[in-house]
Order: C-alpha cells, then structure tokens, then sequence
C-alpha cells in the first residue's frame, strides 16, 4: 500500500509600512495572525527581503576580446524583480503622447541596479525588452523602430484589438505570469494603462460589476458577454498564474488628474476604487489622480522594494477551485499598513487543461517543461541574468549557413517555430527546408565548489550546459542541451581546480536573433545564465544589416 499525502504551501508576500510610508523591518513571525475564510493558520516561515539593499556587485573585469561574454551585470543590481506592462489598446491616443516622454524620463531616473522588463499591448502582446538592469538598453528599446517588438510612440487601432475586452485583459496578465513562473520571488508589474477592465473575483466588484441585466456585464462598452467564460476560467487563471508566480499588481492609471463629468462626478472615484481593488487582491498597490505619471511610477517602485515572505499550508486541504480570502494583521502593532494577496484560487496543481488550438499546446507544455525542472525558466528569452555559477563563452561561427537535411528538419518540428497540430486523418507534409548556421560555444566556467561538494556527497560532479536560439518575436527556435561530467583526481598540469571548460555546438535556423546559453551545477542546482544578440561582431551577417542603415 502506497499513501500519498500532498502538502501545499501558500506563498504570501507582505509589504508593511508606518504612517510616512516607510518600510517597517524587523517583525518576526509570531507577529503575524493569518487568516484564511475566517480560520486561523500557522506562519511556516518568515523572511525579509531587504530590497534597499545592493542584491549583488559584480566583480571589476578585464575587457573582453570579441564575442566573448560572461554572465555579470554592468553593475550592482538591488531589489525584486518590475515588469513594465504598457497596454497600449486601453490607452487612449492623446495619454499616449504625452505618456511616451514620461516613460522615458523614468528610465533614466529609475533607481541604479533596479531590473526591469518591458511588455507591450498593441497588435497583441509582445516582449519588448527582457530583464535587464541595464538603463539605457531599455531607454533604446523604448526608442527602437526594429527590427523586431518595438513600440509605437501611437498604437491608433486599439478599438479594433480589444478595447475594454476583459476576457483579452485577462488572456495577458495570465501569459506574463505563466512566462515568469520559475523565476523566484516576487515579481512587481506595473501596468501603464488608462482603463483596467477586469473584475476582482466571481463577486465582481470592479470594472462592469452591474450584472442587473440577465447575469452579465451591462456596461455598454465591454467587448465580452459572457459572464460565465470569466467567472469560471478567465478570472481564476488569471488570479491564479499571478500567485504561483508570486506577481503583484500595481495599476498606473495614465489620465492623469481629471476633473470628471459635471454630470457624474462620483465616475473618478468609483474608477480609482476599482483599481485599488485590483491592486488589493494581489497584494500591489495602485496609483492615480496624478498628471505626473513619472512620479507614480517611482513611487510603485518603492512601495514594492521591501517585503516580507511568508509561507503557510492551509487548514482547508479541498482543492476543488473555490476562491480564498486571506487575512493578515500584527499582534499588538498599530498604524503600520499593510499590502498583501487577498483572494487566491485553490486550484489543484493537477487539474487537466485542455489544449485545442496550437497556441494553447505549446504553452501547456512550456509550463509543464517549468513546473518539472526550472532550467527550463532560465534559458527563456528575457529571464533575467543569473551569477550563482560564473561562466565565459566565446562563440562563434562555423561555415556559412546550409541548408538543413530532412532529418534536422525532423528534429525542428516540435519546437514552437515550426510546430504544427496533428490530426489523425492528414498527416503532415514534411518541413520545407530552411538554412542553418552553425556556431560553436566555448565555456570556461567558475565553479570552486564543484569538486569538494561532489566528494562531500559521494557524488558525480557533473556540469549541465544550454543553449538556445530565439528569432526577434522570442519564439524558439533551436535547443541544444549536454551533460558534462568532470573528474575528481587532480590534473598536474591544470592552473587552478576550480576552471573547467567545455565545447557545445548549436544550429540556428535562419532568422536567429538571440541565442540563451546556462551552466548548471547539477549537485547544487546552481545555475549562471546570460543572452547574446545575433549577428556577432565581424559576421557577414551584421555588415548586411549596418549597410542597410
């Protein structure tokens, strides 16, 4: 007989401050009571995680000959992680104008170290810029014309991609969640908008919450009827991505000041209210009623920085999707404020989806690929630089591009590129061939622990080495994945035990424009990672795209 028993935990981010706003530190964790529909439960554990604090300071380096790149940031990097969201189909035209230099001022202003991403919302959702602390990269990209996801300084046809669609607004924030899922810790998204059109729950307090009219939203504006859909999958896949993923709203209403309608003078307030119910229920914060949107902006970075990590294990162990209040107050502590999750979905981890169209299969079994081992989240397109394990690739090319055999064609079929749904009754046709560019990659990699942690566990020291190509809208488009395992007895010749290097070959089919390399240590699970755009430097390929400037 086998007894299987599930433990969960629920994650619970806390933002605590005093009457000015400022970060309160040193709580433990029997200062918390913690509530979930009314029952108490037990903290398991407590951190804080200090974001005014420098994160990491790299190490002052040599410069490096041509195409050689090692995994360490420009500079000291401190805080979570912020996710830029601008939805440029909720904006209107005239915020748009005068939002686009404001945006900018913030990035050049923005705290030093601080690592942002940034989305757009325009002919879909799009990633502009990957995680970088890099100020100026994501100044450029704000800036850039392409090739590839830029954002237009004036996105005219948002009535025609989901103006007000809640079910569309929905769709997004449960994709840049699923994206960041994997990556730890707590994740702020600033969400640059000047409509919010979600509910918050199946109560539907928020935006078309009037269901007076047969069951469903009675707003003439709202794009989706069907009441149904939102309540029983948009919201709660939604809500729930946002909390595995450990994501924090923080809506940043782009209209500035208004003065409202003679007619309606309540219509400002009951809107502000609604965001600040958004914000609430995923434990952010939201900012409005300001003309200067950099200011906010600043603020919802600082009001995030600083936050408490607490986990527990609900009382309730029925996991049949019902919604969750959670409450959380200080024992004998007055006049701090507190920002935390509210509503959480207990969803189990394995309830079915079903996956229909090839979109939806191939992010199925992207998360999937996540929740089983999260290298898989490291080497996406735009994570964030890691520097546990500390590496240095020199890549370069091999040959010029040649065209692919059937049998490389068949290994490219089921990355999502070229993936196709089957049917059981048409086969699919072969892949029409396209070229490939081989390029070599070698590591030196810095891992002093390797060897001692290996005879310590009675284990082989092995070294997991990934590589990855993307075109310019991050879809994938090759993988290359090797094992390297390194011996023990000391090598005479070897000027240090803790360098070890390795050889790995990738194929990237034409339109490469990024590739992703990882090192894992596999005894520890500490990993390095860092992105190089294509083309190199010296390639061909890149003279061609400097003439045509």
């Amino acid at each position: 007989m086998v007894l299987h028993v599930e433990v969960r935990r629920v994650p619970l981010d806390i933002v605590v401050t005093d009457k000015n706003g400022n970060p309160v530190r040193g709580l433990k964790r029997d200062d918390f009571t913690i509530k979930e529909d009314g029952k108490t439960e037990k903290a398991l554990s407590l951190d804080y995680l200090d974001g005014s604090s420098t994160r990491f300071v790299p190490p002052k380096l040599e410069p490096l000959p041509a195409n050689t790149f090692v995994n360490l940031p420009g500079g000291p990097e401190q805080g979570p992680l912020y996710v830029l969201y601008y939805d440029m189909v909720n904006t209107p035209i005239t915020q748009q104008m005068e939002f686009h230099k404001q945006l900018l001022d913030f990035v050049d202003r923005a705290q030093p170290g601080a690592r942002f991403a940034l989305f757009g919302n325009m002919a879909g959702l799009h990633l502009i810029q990957g995680f970088t602390s890099d100020h100026a990269l994501l100044h450029a990209a704000i800036l850039s014309n392409g090739p590839g996801p830029h954002l237009p300084k004036v996105f005219l046809d948002g009535r025609n991609y989901g103006y007000e669609d809640a079910g569309a607004v929905l769709s997004n924030l449960r994709f840049i969640a699923e994206y960041l899922y994997g990556i730890p810790g707590r994740k702020n998204l600033l969400w640059l908008s000047s409509e919010f059109p979600i509910p918050v729950g199946p109560a539907l307090s928020g935006h078309n919450s009037n269901t007076a009219v047969g069951g469903g939203f009675s707003n003439s504006t709202i794009q989706i009827n069907d009441l149904t859909y939102l309540e029983s999958k948009g919201i709660k896949e939604a809500y729930a991505a946002l909390e595995k993923s450990q994501v924090a709203l923080y809506p940043v209403n782009l209209n500035g000041a208004e003065v409202g309608d003679p007619g309606h003078p309540g219509d400002s307030v009951a809107q502000y209210r609604r965001e600040d119910d958004i914000a609430a229920a995923t434990g952010g914060h939201a900012y409005h009623g300001n003309n200067r949107i950099a200011e906010l902006l600043d603020k919802a970075v600082e009001n995030g920085t600083s936050y408490y990590s607490l986990t527990y294990s609900p009382t309730n162990t029925k996991y049949d999707g019902s919604e969750r209040h959670i409450e959380v107050t200080l024992a004998k502590k007055v006049g701090y404020t507190l920002s935390y999750r509210t509503i959480y979905y207990g969803i189990p981890d394995t309830e079915p989806v079903p996956a229909v169209h090839k979109s939806e299969i191939l992010q199925a079994r992207f998360i999937a690929a996540k929740v089983a081992d999260n290298l898989y989240a490291n080497i996406e397109h735009g994570a964030p630089m890691l520097h546990d394990l500390l590496f240095r690739a020199h890549v370069t090319t091999e040959g010029a591009p040649e065209m692919a055999t059937a049998g490389q064609m068949q290994q490219l079929e089921d990355l999502p590129m070229y993936f196709r749904t089957r049917h059981r009754d048409k086969p699919l046709k072969p892949l029409t061939p396209v070229k490939l560019q081989k390029y070599l990659i070698a590591y030196r990699v810095i891992d002093s622990q390797l060897k001692s942690t290996a005879k310590h566990k009675r284990a082989p020291a092995v070294l997991e080495f990934a590589a990855a190509a993307y075109d310019a809208d991050g879809r994938l488009l090759n993988g290359m994945w090797n094992e390297g395992v390194v011996s023990l007895e000391a090598d005479p010749s070897a000027k240090s035990g803790a360098l070890f290097e390795g050889m790995q070959e990738l194929e990237v089919p034409s339109g490469g424009a990024w590739i992703r390399l990882a090192v894992r240590d596999k005894l520890n699970d500490r990993t390095g990672t860092l992105e190089l755009q294509l083309p190199l430097k010296g390639d061909p390929a890149l003279h061609a795209v400097e003439q045509g400037r």
